[in-house]
């Protein structure tokens, strides 16, 4: 148990859910129109490849739509290896870098690590050591909804 404990002092909450699709506008019609997602906010991402919206429903989860704006990135060839659906799950965290050298120390494949901007910060656990879904790691003192 107190093993474990080491890791839960990290964590402040799960922040969101991210959807890959083909198009926001579409996905919007559901996930905003018939099931009531507040928009939050978004923005393109150009030099990755994708364009984002988040929605924040009644009780303060967040579901992230996330669409490509190229056919050569990231997003793309997910789309096109796995189809629409779950891309990655957003944890919300306090002393990433501690967290991160815990994770690995046992042994978890650590990715995308980037902690040069204070704002947001982040690493990634590796869809391998996640059960096939990428977990992103995120600690800043913006309140994001």
């Amino acid at each position: 148990m107190e093993d474990l404990a080491r890791f839960g002092e990290h964590i402040l909450k799960l922040d969101h859910t991210a959807l890959a699709v083909h198009s926001i506008q579409q996905a919007a019609k559901l996930y905003k129109d018939v099931l009531g997602g507040e928009y939050l906010f978004g923005f393109e991402v150009a030099r990755e490849g994708f364009r984002f919206a988040q929605y924040r429903y009644p009780n303060g989860s967040k579901i992230e739509l996330l669409e490509p704006t190229n056919e050569s990135g990231f997003l793309a060839r997910f789309l096109e290896e796995k189809g629409e659906g779950v891309h990655h799950l957003t944890f919300r965290v306090v002393r990433l870098r501690e967290l991160v050298a815990k994770l690995k120390e046992r042994g978890y494949r650590i990715v995308g690590e980037s902690y040069e901007n204070p704002i947001w910060m982040e690493a990634f656990i590796s869809p391998r050591h996640a059960h096939g879904t990428i977990v992103q790691l995120a600690e800043s003192d913006h309140d994001s909804g």
